[in-house]
């Protein structure tokens, strides 16, 4: 669950329970207000008729149910019943409504003078009454189907405002709190748009002052920091590299000279070779550093030419196979289409040549026979490169790690190396829009895919 739908999400409950909490409070009190009202109904009912009963002599119990069955103000299967204080029922305004009342329920009612309480299907209401010191029970049981139908159409009122307005607030929150929080979206693709190569990415700012504006001021800052750092070590390294390569190319050509001289015992010739092939290592490394460097100069692919990937092999292996005379290489071809533009790339030709010169050159090394095998084919916009040698491969777990700058697997052996060759590969076809993997297809049989965008579908 994202920010969005958790802030929606809590807000939406939040009110659903204050709406809940509202709606039963209304209910309850309106409830308890109705009850209040139905009680001094009865209470009135019950005055009146002690006073008409009791009070006046010309009213006797006959004119009095007369009275009660025509009152205007009658409640609902109302019954009054009278006792007097020998709890002897005196008066019964409906004989086929009698309420039984107990004695104990006439003496609470003469402790507390007035009792209300409800029953099924009667309200009962107890007025203890006195006059000229006689005492009296004054009884009138009702039923409220009146304000029970007000509180049942008040309970299904409530009921039907609290659906329609949690639903209207859950929908609600969830549209504005996706239109309110759009930025951060609109942020977090930009932020993605962002690498090494391209760090000129800024986010834009709107014209009000809130929280989000603010976040993407900071976030500019820190984009022109981090810009501002990155650009000062390019130049470093790339300065760096380039000033060290003067002097330890000339280092290995004085020492190549040392070697070519006659009269050398053998212990100084295999020294000198020793700290010949390390230079040589160095000066390697150096170089590979200047492509790193040229790599992390570069902002966009104006560079880029047309290409023919078979060529560019070609020539690769040629260079290799001066400095590897056993280099052995079995190269095919699958193109189905007929098409030799169908083999055509974009891309900048040195350092692809000097990506496809590691990756030759790390297949030829770490083979069992110095020999592998390549193979070149279309896949619908993709080309694909597939280089396969026979050796032990390298126990990790993740292959990815492969292609880390300095990274070296555990087949190394007695090979020399620095582990950055393979990283340097990774960013130029990174650079070139291009993915590598690397894949154990068989028992000591290793395999490496890049995969190359078709040059009419590079952007």
């Amino acid at each position: 669950m994202n920010l969005k739908q958790r802030f929606s999400f809590i807000f939406s409950c939040l009110f659903s329970v204050l709406l809940a909490t509202v709606t039963l409070t209304v209910y309850v009190l309106f409830a308890h207000f109705r009850q209040d009202e139905f009680a001094a109904l009865m209470t009135e009912k019950a005055q009146t008729t002690a006073k008409l009963l009791i009070e006046v002599k010309e009213i006797d119990y006959k004119m009095q149910k007369i009275i009660d069955s025509n009152s205007i103000n009658k409640l609902y299967n109302e019954n009054t019943q009278i006792y007097n204080e020998d709890y002897k029922l005196i008066y019964n305004s409906n004989d086929t409504l009698t309420v039984n009342l107990t004695k104990a329920d006439l003496n609470q009612i003469k402790t507390k003078h007035r009792i209300f309480k409800k029953t099924d299907p009667y309200d009962i209401l107890g007025l203890y009454y006195t006059y000229d010191h006689k005492h009296y029970y004054v009884v009138v049981s009702a039923e409220d189907t009146y304000d029970n139908s007000k509180l049942n159409y008040l309970k299904y009122l409530l009921l039907g405002a609290f659906i329609i307005g949690t639903t209207t607030v859950w929908v609600l929150s969830f549209r504005l709190s996706k239109r309110a929080l759009k930025p951060l979206d609109n942020f977090r693709q930009k932020i993605q748009e962002i690498t090494d190569s391209n760090l000129k990415i800024r986010l834009s700012e709107a014209k009000r002052e809130d929280e989000i504006n603010a976040l993407a001021n900071s976030f500019n800052q820190m984009m022109d920091r981090i810009d501002n750092a990155y650009d000062r070590q390019k130049e470093f390294t790339g300065n760096a590299s380039h000033e060290l390569r003067t002097p330890v190319a000339r280092i290995a050509a004085q020492i190549e000279n040392l070697l070519h001289r006659n009269g050398l015992d053998a212990d100084t010739r295999a020294n000198l070779a020793s700290v010949f092939d390390d230079t040589f290592q160095l000066s390697e490394i150096i170089s590979s550093l200047v492509a790193i460097a040229d790599i992390n100069s570069r902002e966009h692919h104006s560079s880029f030419a047309k290409l023919r990937l078979d060529e560019l092999i070609y020539s690769t292996v040629a260079d290799l196979s001066k400095i590897y005379p056993d280099f052995k290489l079995k190269f095919e071809i699958e193109n189905n289409t007929g098409n030799e533009t169908d083999l055509e790339i974009s891309g900048d030709e040195t350092l692809l040549k000097i990506a496809l010169i590691n990756l030759f050159k790390n297949a030829y090394l770490y083979s069992d026979d110095h020999s592998l095998e390549c193979l070149i084919r279309q896949e619908n916009k993709e080309i694909e490169l597939l280089i396969t040698n026979s050796g032990e491969p390298p126990l990790v777990e993740d292959t990815a790690t492969l292609f880390t700058t300095f990274y070296r697997g555990s087949n190394v052996k007695y090979i020399a190396g620095s582990g950055i060759g393979l990283g340097i590969v990774k960013r130029v076809l990174e650079y070139h829009r291009s993915t590598i993997n690397y894949q154990i297809i068989d028992k000591n049989t290793n395999q490496v895919q890049v995969i190359f965008p078709l040059r009419n579908s590079n952007s």
